[in-house]
């Protein structure tokens, strides 16, 4: 096997390492040194002068194989690798010196049902209930005399909502117009590494929990808090890339009955 010169090592922003190298052999080669470059073997098998520290971990992800002139083979080398990105911390594992994490904010705005709007939230049980028949068809609400009742040709008032409870009103209009739904805001805190560790115990069990993110997140007021509502990790070689997701909740936090660790 014959390494080419230009070696090309380069690291994301999260911290992973990943190489492209040339190497050449002889045809008449192929069949002795075609098991040295399988996927998960280490780069410096191909070629010993892979400097220090990358001669440790960066092992092969992907060949390209090309039949050149003078019948040589070229394999197109990429291999991949990094550091460890957690100390090792059974209970809460916290990131590692050499770790490299990138933070994202992301705000965006979902469509859901007015049930989630906090002026609904405030409303008393019963002018919910009546609410909940109209969305269901049970009830017919008519807008100028502020009345309600079984069926829209239905002559006979079935109920009313108090005059004074004007978020009630004001519901009932828009859900008899056809309105059930609003744009709520959501905010997450992604964090991105790329290493050599997989998902740890703790961090697979923490989905789903109230939990404090890792990095600088904007300081939530008004007793919001924040819940890991999303893990993720793809392999590439010995590549691991992991991104985990918290999202804020609203005013006064998740519920702590649910979702407490």
């Amino acid at each position: 096997m014959k390494p080419q010169p230009g070696l090309s090592i380069s690291r994301s922003d999260s911290g992973g390492w990943t190489a492209t190298h040339e190497i050449v052999i002889k045809a008449s080669d192929f069949a002795d040194v075609k098991d040295n470059f399988a996927r998960g073997e280490l780069l410096v098998d191909l070629d010993p002068s892979v400097p220090a520290p990358f001669d440790d971990f960066l092992r092969i992800d992907t060949v390209q194989f090309v039949r050149s002139e003078g019948d040589f083979y070229v394999f197109n080398v990429t291999a991949t690798g990094g550091s460890a990105q957690y100390e090792n911390d059974p209970e809460d594992p916290g990131l590692s010196a050499t770790a490299l994490p990138t933070y994202t904010l992301t705000g965006q705005l979902q469509d859901v049902p007015f049930s989630q709007h906090p002026k609904w939230k405030a409303l008393t049980d019963f002018n919910k209930t009546l609410l909940g028949n109209i969305i269901d068809g049970v009830l017919w609400y008519v807008i100028e005399d502020n009345v309600l009742r079984r069926t829209s040709d239905d002559e006979k008032a079935f109920n009313q909502f108090d005059p004074l409870d004007t978020d009630a009103i004001a519901f009932a209009t828009r859900i008899q117009q056809g309105q059930t739904t609003y744009q709520k805001s959501s905010y997450t805190w992604t964090e991105s590494t790329e290493g050599a560790d997989q998902l740890t115990a703790p961090q697979i069990n923490k989905l789903g929990k109230i939990a404090t993110p890792r990095g600088t997140p904007p300081e939530a007021t008004a007793g919001r808090d924040w819940m890991l509502t999303s893990v993720s990790q793809s392999q590439s070689g010995e590549l691991y890339r992991t991104n985990l997701e918290w999202t804020l909740s609203e005013e006064d936090g998740w519920d702590s009955f649910l979702y407490d660790t």
